[in-house]
């Protein structure tokens, strides 16, 4: 389907359009994602500042706004386009349920700004250092993960020093270098198990919080509050769990009592900090009031509690049980786009892409060159030129020597950057976790990987 596009002087921008393109790069700018709705006069500035015009999705923009006067011919004038608040579109966007739809001029969310810390954390381990530690540490919080869900499940008291543990070498890690455990995190995916996931979210709160700048005690005490936030669930019916069909009724209240459960056998301990059990509580609240078990609403839930719902929800749609439903990377991230201010609050978000980018350490890339990659360390001044390691060359065929190109300093003879034009899934073309781990230990000496196994 082609997309119907509209070319615009920045002068005629008003609420309610959706930017599909830009008269530069979007990687000239600081946008997270390509595409978005104009949500107020602030969107509108900070274009202004960057562009001279842009281009709509006259679709998208006829779902916000009243755009009947305009045709594929017409040229924009002031006089055709009306976009007195009478014509914002009651209609939801393709993205919105009921019980999210509100009319944009109505929209009156009280932000809470994101308070960032002075920088913590300037020092980088080398990605090659790491990346040997935290293979090693990723084994051992993997199976100390386990073992406390199954401690759980048989009624017995779990290790609570084995908790502490798990959280601190995993902080520790992400904060000497947090690419390691992401790239370790997108790898071992497919792994559905119940201690995985809660490992993987955790991996992502920390980055997050890391990049937020959080001290390393509040990073840890998140940490914890990730890795235990769904331990209740071990104590309902199996049924529950892995029912394939959405929950309703009954069943649905029987499950969001997990909350409860996980919270219980918290404080039975007496061994974790009130903000760890308020944080688990409140992480399936949602910002917009649509969560359980309390739904709580924007400030009302805790900060901590906000990190660790968003980080949960991206797991959960990047890494679904039914894998058919699983979304890549750089889908997942303009779905949370689309979330902003519903679900999940806007500035959090937007910060969450910037922090991990919109194509992670660890996930399978294409470039304009036609070769397959992944994604080895971020830039952190540009998050679409990061490090990768080429595993298909052009024709889709298993590369004879393997490379690693930084995207952001690489140029070619012909004066063609190279670029990444598609996120792909894991397997695609044959690629699968245990070919790139080896791809690694192959890796030819010369590059930048030369000390990672010594």
């Amino acid at each position: 389907m082609t997309v119907k596009s509209k070319k615009i002087d920045i002068k005629m921008l008003t609420q309610g359009m959706y930017i599909s393109k830009l008269d530069r790069p979007w990687i000239e700018t600081s946008y997270p994602i390509e595409g978005f709705y104009l949500q107020d006069h602030g969107d509108i500035q900070k274009l202004s500042a960057l562009c001279r015009f842009v281009y709509i999705d006259i679709d998208l923009t006829r779902l916000r706004i009243d755009i009947s006067q305009l045709d594929s011919n017409a040229s924009l004038s002031n006089s055709s386009l009306r976009t007195s608040d009478q014509f914002l579109s009651e209609k939801p966007a393709p993205y919105e349920t009921k019980a999210q739809t509100v009319k944009i001029h109505q929209q009156q969310f009280k932000k809470k700004q994101l308070r960032r810390n002075k920088v913590l954390y300037i020092e980088r381990v080398p990605f090659e250092k790491e990346f040997k530690t935290a293979n090693k540490l990723y084994e051992t919080i993997t199976q100390i993960a386990a073992d406390i869900l199954n401690q759980v499940s048989s009624g017995k008291d779990f290790d609570i020093k084995q908790v502490n543990q798990a959280a601190g070498v995993m902080v520790d890690s992400i904060i000497r270098n947090p690419d390691a455990f992401l790239w370790l995190s997108r790898l071992k995916a497919k792994d559905t198990h119940s201690h995985n996931r809660s490992i993987r979210a955790a991996v992502w709160a920390i980055a997050f919080g890391r990049y937020l700048s959080l001290p390393k005690k509040e990073l840890t005490e998140l940490s914890i509050a990730v890795l235990l936030a769904n331990i209740g669930k071990v104590r309902l019916p199996r049924q529950l769990l892995e029912k394939a069909e959405e929950l309703q009724g009954s069943e649905l209240s029987a499950y969001q009592k997990h909350i409860n459960i996980s919270v219980q056998l918290l404080k039975k301990t007496g061994m974790f900090s009130k903000k760890i059990i308020a944080t688990i509580a409140a992480h399936c609240e949602r910002y917009d009031g649509s969560g359980y078990p309390r739904n709580l609403s924007q400030n009302e839930i805790i900060f901590p509690a906000q990190i660790a719902g968003l980080v949960c929800y991206y797991e959960k749609i990047t890494n679904h049980r039914n894998s058919e439903l699983s979304l890549d990377a750089t889908r997942a991230m303009e779905h949370l786009y689309k979330l902003r201010n519903n679900q999940f609050q806007a500035e959090l978000v937007e910060e969450f892409i910037q922090s991990i980018g919109i194509h992670p350490a660890g996930s399978l890339i294409e470039l304009n060159s036609k070769e397959i990659a992944v994604i080895i360390e971020q830039n952190e001044q540009h998050k679409l030129l990061p490090k990768v390691m080429i595993l298909r060359d052009s024709q889709k065929k298993t590369v004879s020597t393997l490379k690693i190109l930084d995207l952001s300093t690489l140029k070619t003879d012909n004066g063609i950057s190279p670029r990444i034009i598609n996120s792909i899934p894991l397997d695609s073309y044959g690629i699968d976790s245990d070919e790139i781990i080896n791809s690694i230990k192959k890796a030819d000496k010369n590059w930048i990987m030369r000390k990672l196994f010594s």
